[in-house]
């Protein structure tokens, strides 16, 4: 699938659970907190110091007054499978041109986020990742299209997903994502409050 979106992180040390589930949210969706990426999936699971119990106790509080949303697409005794968007950016995203072409082909039938977050669940609980989450996840259109087999381009580079066709665009989008990823890492390895980074976050967050 897209190489690397889903993502695992190392632990940080703190004793708080909250503090260590927001710690690691921030570092996973750092690009959509600042307004770069649409959006962001995230496996949650207790298998990682009671993460999915830490997420049931304070899910609701953590994006009070931000401008990112979640939903869960999966869950499972386990783990849950969730999708943490920037409203604005997704909005804007669905109503872009190509991309409503593209997911009409792919059966949506609406460019509003409700139905589409929708119609994502749906088909995970197929069992498996709908191919066309790439476009929510901010893959270029050519490289999903070229993951579906849907154009002609060859697979010239892999990243964090498969680049199909010419690389400039996509690395130069991948780098992009690196840069925010490193900045909130920063700051939250230097104290910085993972909360208020998470509600701060948006348009020019890095401006």
């Amino acid at each position: 699938m897209y190489l690397n979106d889903k993502h695992e992180l190392g632990e940080p040390k703190t004793g708080d659970d909250m503090r260590y589930l927001v710690h690691r949210i921030a570092r996973c969706i750092a690009a959509t907190i600042a307004g770069r990426k649409p959006a962001t999936l995230m496996n949650i699971s207790n298998d990682s110091g009671g993460l999915l119990d830490a997420w049931d106790r304070y899910r609701e509080d953590i994006f009070i007054g931000s401008e990112i949303d979640y939903y869960e697409l999966k869950r499972t005794d386990r783990n849950a499978i969730v999708l943490f968007f920037n409203q604005n950016r997704l909005n804007e995203l669905l109503r872009d041109e190509s991309v409503k072409k593209f997911l009409f082909r792919c059966g949506y039938e609406s460019d509003s986020i409700d139905h589409a977050l929708n119609m994502l669940k749906h088909r995970y609980a197929t069992g498996r990742c709908p191919p066309e989450i790439g476009i929510f996840l901010g893959i270029p259109l050519k490289d999903v299209k070229g993951f579906m087999g849907l154009n002609s381009l060859r697979n010239t580079k892999c990243g964090m997903w498969r680049i199909y066709g010419d690389p400039e665009t996509s690395e130069g989008r991948m780098n992009e994502y690196r840069r925010a990823r490193n900045r909130i890492t920063r700051r939250l390895f230097s104290g910085e409050d993972p909360v208020n980074l998470i509600r701060a976050g948006g348009f020019g967050f890095f401006e």
